[in-house]
């Protein structure tokens, strides 16, 4: 189940080759959220000198850590994610991307908070 969703999340690059490098906390908004990944807008590719997919040698891939806050009642959910897919499009002031990303060894605790969350904004939804 996709819920089209503009939930504000924020998430750290990681480098693919040295974990110890990260890039400084980015702050963005969901378009799309399921089991297994989101969608969200970015205006670049680039954060802070990383990439959000590739290291600086495009053979390895760089990882996101993502904090989702699901609201009151399930808090803030824990994610490691890494980007499947981008587009470029075009905007009225240039371009920005449509990143997805795909979860990676979700945690049982968080699967089922981010389930709940999910059932929860199907069912407003209808």
């Amino acid at each position: 189940m996709t819920v089209e969703v503009q939930l504000p999340f924020t998430y750290t690059v990681i480098h693919g080759g040295d974990p110890s490098l990260r890039s400084s906390l980015q702050k963005a908004k969901t378009r799309s959220l399921n089991l297994v990944g989101l969608v969200f807008e970015s205006p670049s590719m680039e954060v802070g000198g990383f990439h959000l997919s590739f290291t600086e040698s495009a053979y390895g891939r760089n990882s996101l850590e993502i904090t989702l806050d699901l609201g009151k009642k399930l808090g803030s959910v824990e994610l490691l994610g890494q980007v499947e897919w981008y587009e470029r499009r075009a905007t009225l002031i240039g371009h920005s991307f449509m990143v997805g990303i795909a979860f990676i060894d979700v945690q049982a605790d968080e699967l089922t908070a981010l389930r709940e969350y999910l059932v929860q904004m199907h069912a407003l939804r209808k």
